[in-house]
């Protein structure tokens, strides 16, 4: 009944939920003289880096010929929203103390709010590698849908831990600091830069219990290598394994430590 009545909350919210979202996007830029430009600047830079060194510089040469580019984005993509929306929602109760401790607030959508802005970010680097699939000649296919299913699974995901760190963060403010490192493992731990086929197959099972490679390569499925979304039933049963227990465990420990947030901060 808690995972349900939290759904409930999202959706009668649904519209204080997007509000506070394009705020919190546009908060970023309020100042600069480049505004939203900077949304697409910034992740525009980080991309042109790693294709710079690890296709010129390392000349890592993808199989069947794809860029090292196209590839590179595929899971950059999934990714940059997964990393944005954890460092977010894990500091959004903190961040709106004023929300919670003066006035009665559905605090269960701060998180929500958090990916809602960073499925806006991910929407721009769509775009953007939209243009690059273009102009590498990349062809369309019915199979490119398939990344809303993996987008899917990514949402609920994250909104479980999401959920699970926001509400521990309030009470040790070490998770936010131990967050970056976390992330920063994950990223190497996760296909993004090199591909699978580089380790020694014996070791891909241990790969392949991080959650991530299920969306990333779930992404190269859509775009590229257009394989169905059963191609491993499996992988499939294991993501959503645990992406559902941990939507139910971070749903269940936000609601049982919210109580105590406002006395907290």
């Amino acid at each position: 009944m808690c995972v349900l009545n939290f759904l409930k909350k999202i959706y009668r919210y649904r519209s204080m939920i997007w509000a506070m979202s394009v705020r919190e996007v546009q908060s970023r830029y309020i100042g600069t003289m480049g505004g939203m430009l900077w949304a697409v600047v910034n992740p525009l830079m980080m991309i042109l880096v790693y294709w710079f060194v690890f296709s010129k510089g390392f000349k890592v040469q993808p199989p069947g010929g794809i860029p090292f580019i196209v590839v590179f984005l595929c899971g950059f993509i999934p990714w940059s929203m997964f990393a944005e929306a954890l460092t977010t929602s894990a500091g959004s109760i903190r961040s709106n103390a004023h929300l919670i401790t003066k006035t009665v607030f559905p605090t269960e959508i701060l998180p929500v709010v958090n990916i809602t802005a960073s499925l806006i970010t991910h929407s721009i680097m769509l775009t953007i590698f939209i243009i690059v699939m273009i102009f590498n000649k990349i062809s369309f296919s019915f199979y490119n849908w398939q990344f809303i299913y993996y987008l899917s699974g990514l949402l609920i995901f994250s909104l479980g831990l999401g959920w699970f760190l926001s509400a521990i963060n309030v009470f040790f403010k070490d998770v936010g600091q131990a967050l970056g490192v976390v992330i920063n493992i994950w990223f190497w731990l996760t296909p993004i830069v090199w591909l699978p086929e580089m380790i020694p197959h014996k070791y891909q099972y241990f790969l392949k219990l991080n959650p991530m490679f299920y969306i990333v390569d779930g992404y190269k499925s859509s775009f590229i290598y257009h394989s169905p979304i059963w191609h491993d039933p499996m992988e499939g049963i294991y993501f959503w394994g645990v992406a559902l227990s941990v939507f139910i465990i971070g749903a269940v420990t936000f609601k049982k430590l919210k109580s105590e947030f406002a006395e907290v901060l």
